[in-house]
């Protein structure tokens, strides 16, 4: 996704009241890559393609183990 509809989901998220979220993004140079139009279309078929239900099962395990309820 691009900053710009990042920036657009945290501001709905926020008109909903969310006060705080978990984030965590990886840019192109960080895989060696230029921040082009490729780049662009690379990160939008990663976040379709991922799976993110591990994703979301290890960080339920790291907030249950060290954050308790």
């Amino acid at each position: 996704m691009t900053i710009d509809e990042a920036i657009d989901n945290l501001k709905r998220a926020k008109k909903k009241g969310v006060k705080s979220v978990i984030l965590a993004w990886w840019s192109a140079d960080m895989f060696g890559r230029s921040d082009d139009s490729d780049w662009e279309r690379s990160a939008e078929i990663a976040e379709d393609k991922m799976d993110w239900s591990t994703t979301h099962s290890d960080l339920a395990s790291v907030l249950d183990l060290y954050a308790g309820d």
